[in-house]
């Protein structure tokens, strides 16, 4: 039933899609006095990326090396309603995704297939009555900040998305969001649906007069997720600063507290985020230099009546703490340096490395989808220095709507890799081109 339902929504999308010159071109014609009209854009996008994986367990032993092939496909139209001085009133949103994941002598990874499903589906309505309040409601993504916290990540195949309500205010610099939203659980065989034992709310607000003005934002977030056997309720409540303090160089600053009830035992954690990065637009390939550091609490005492570990709610995967997924803003400290060249306005490459260390050995070591790689035996003594990885990118824009990127990473174990069992390093090489419609 799924099957039929799926395929004649994408039917329909794709029918959006070729009628939407059409119809754009009659509600220009028609437009004469400036009064209210309807507007209709349509796109479509095609992602293919392949990946191949040696000794992710750190044994090379183990016969477990191999290569993913990842298929995205996002279709959509949008319908908006607006004034002769382009003022828009009202946006109607649907899109629908499909995903195909295939492996090659090692396991498919969990989670990343889905027949062609409802992705986004929401209302926008502007400026409410003059207030400056825009209201939307629907299926949708949700990004805030640099998306430490909350983030629709596109490098996975599944994006993630929230049955939401989200209220939006801006003016002069300020603005800020009210939010309810339900996380939707991805589901092969049947229609993507959201869970009411999983929800997000809170405000994020902030304040930036113009973009190369300081930037200020605060937040407070509520989790609420008895989907599990225990009841988890946690509340974050943070601030970020980011500004520009000389010429080409931007300052990051993030630091996020956990506080709340997990599983019985009260929460106290922390986060904290810093980078500096400096462009040198003048020099040939218009180097950018950047460091940042990261670091996530994690409990001292597991078995104790408290929880220090730091969960990083919704955020962003792959790219922020080292490129092969290792690691996430979770019990861990992580300095990174990297290099940016731009030789052409369309080629870029960029050159990284990656340190990391456990905030506490005495907690597990959590990978990107915050799975426990590693926990450190119960017996002996045990570094809390993991390892240190290398990457270099290459980035390549066929067209504004072509492009291509490959990359490669090294994993070089450290001292607690090898305290808690097999310590054999690590590779990953990816090639990937998304086409846009």
């Amino acid at each position: 039933m799924k099957r039929m339902q799926n395929k004649i929504f994408f039917l329909l999308l794709l029918f959006a899609c070729r009628i939407y010159p059409v119809y754009a071109a009659e509600d220009e014609e028609g437009d004469k006095g400036g009064s209210l009209r309807w507007r209709y854009q349509a796109g479509a996008e095609e992602r293919f990326r392949y990946e191949y994986k040696r000794d992710f367990d750190f044994n090379k032993n183990n016969k477990d090396n191999g290569g993913q092939l990842f298929n995205r496909v996002r279709v959509n139209a949008k319908a908006l309603l607006s004034d002769g001085n382009s003022n828009n009133w009202m946006e109607f949103f649907i899109e629908g995704l499909a995903a195909q994941e295939g492996s090659y002598k090692i396991k498919a990874a969990p989670g990343q297939e889905e027949e062609f499903d409802l992705h986004q589906a929401y209302l926008n309505i502007f400026n409410v009555a003059g207030s400056h309040i825009d209201v939307k409601v629907g299926r949708q993504e949700l990004k805030y900040g640099a998306g430490r916290l909350i983030m629709a990540p596109p490098w996975v195949n599944l994006i993630r998305v929230f049955d939401a309500a989200v209220m939006h205010y801006a003016d002069w610099g300020f603005y800020g969001d009210l939010l309810y939203a339900q996380t939707v659980q991805f589901n092969k065989y049947s229609f993507d649906s959201s869970y009411p034992g999983e929800a997000l709310s809170g405000a994020y607000l902030g304040y930036q007069k113009h973009d190369r003005l300081p930037l200020f934002e605060g937040y407070f977030l509520s989790w609420d997720n008895s989907r599990g056997a225990n009841d988890i309720r946690r509340y974050t409540a943070g601030a970020r600063f980011k500004a520009m303090i000389g010429p080409g160089t931007v300052i990051d600053i993030e630091v996020p507290y956990q506080f709340g009830e997990d599983a019985g035992k009260d929460v106290r954690a922390y986060a904290v985020h810093a980078d500096i990065s400096r462009t040198f637009d003048t020099w040939s390939w218009k180097p950018r230099i950047g460091f940042s550091y990261d670091q996530a609490s994690g409990s001292k005492k597991p078995d104790g009546d408290r929880n220090n570990t730091f969960i990083p709610l919704y955020q962003n995967t792959h790219d922020p703490y080292g490129l092969m997924d290792f690691f996430r803003w979770e019990n861990m400290r992580n300095p990174e340096l990297s290099l940016t060249f731009s030789p052409t306005d369309k080629f870029r490459f960029r050159p990284q490395v990656d340190f990391f260390w456990l905030e506490s050995k005495n907690d597990s070591w959590y990978n990107a989808s915050g799975t426990a790689i590693r926990t450190r035996p119960a017996e002996g003594k045990c570094s809390s220095y993991v390892g240190s990885e290398i990457s270099l990118r290459f980035y390549y824009d066929f067209t504004r709507n072509i492009k291509f990127e490959t990359g490669y990473a090294h994993f070089f174990p450290g001292a607690y890799v090898k305290d808690t069992g097999s310590y054999n390093s690590a590779d990953w090489a990816y090639s990937q081109l998304a086409v846009k419609y």
